[in-house]
């Protein structure tokens, strides 16, 4: 028998080319650059970098908090990018 697995096929969340960036012109910093990321529900991932490098980001993005500049954003089927503000 094959051992218990806490993993399954559901897809989670994906991101597919996901940008994000703060601040105007020159000042402007890319926190994502074109990110690429596929969870399936019941997987344990680890975040891990260096202070300023776009963690918490990632995570307000997944999260829905924070609006993406471009790409594609979603978690269990919705996509989080089309969603307007007032949803």
């Amino acid at each position: 028998p094959e051992p218990y697995s806490f993993m399954s096929d559901v897809i989670a969340a994906t991101l597919n080319k996901v940008n994000k960036s703060f601040g105007l012109g020159d000042t402007r910093i890319h926190v994502l650059k074109d990110v690429e990321l596929q969870v399936r529900a019941g997987e344990l991932l680890l975040l891990v970098g260096p202070s300023g490098c776009g963690k918490t980001t990632l995570l307000s993005v997944l999260a829905g908090i924070l609006d993406i500049d471009n790409g594609e954003v979603d978690v269990f089927g919705k996509r989080l990018d089309n969603l307007s503000q007032s949803k």
